[in-house]
């Protein structure tokens, strides 16, 4: 058991260092204009890169560098399943909908229904741009599809005080900062 929780902690701080200074040099390296998406990196349109960055400022907005680029590793992990939806934009925004009872043909995530859980509580998804926090989402948005798959193929995360009904099923693979990742 020590020994596991050595490795678990050798992984982690390993890791810290790698993620650290991947999004050191990420800041020092782009000049992200604070009221514009920058041009997108990630395979595809403008919209994805949108959808990742907001994801990661929602999700892991209050987590250090290497917590957002972790989302940012299952969102690309996702993607590159059959499992799950093929695109950045349908993963995070993946859940069920209802049509507007005002408006015809326009539909809403049911609330709390969805697999990230910013998409559908209710509140505002609109990012604080400017802040240091939207630019390190950005970037680490803007990196996450030429990372290593440092997490093992994991598809699934939760905050360390829920404990949603399908993690009993499946493999832990790290805890970083506030989430447990597994697959």
């Amino acid at each position: 058991m020590e020994k596991n929780s050595l490795k678990t902690k050798m992984l982690k701080m390993t890791l810290s260092i790698v993620i650290g200074l991947i999004g050191i040099a990420v800041v020092l390296i782009y000049d992200l204009d604070a009221h514009e998406y920058p041009e997108a990196r990630l395979s595809g349109p403008t919209e994805q890169t949108k959808c990742m960055s907001e994801a990661i400022y929602f999700e892991a907005g209050n987590q250090p560098v290497i917590g957002k680029m972790a989302v940012g590793n299952v969102i690309m992990n996702r993607v590159r399943s059959n499992k799950y939806p093929d695109t950045i934009c349908d993963v995070v925004h993946q859940g069920p909908v209802r049509e507007s009872w005002k408006k015809n043909g326009t539909f809403y995530p049911i609330r709390h229904m969805c697999q990230f859980s910013y998409w559908c509580d209710g509140k505002s998804d609109t990012p604080q741009s400017g802040s240091i926090t939207w630019k390190e989402s950005v970037s680490a948005a803007q990196e996450s599809e030429f990372i290593i798959d440092y997490l093992q193929g994991a598809t699934n995360y939760h905050a360390y005080y829920v404990s949603p009904s399908w993690a009993h099923n499946m493999q832990k693979v790290v805890e970083i900062e506030d989430h447990i990742f597994y697959k």
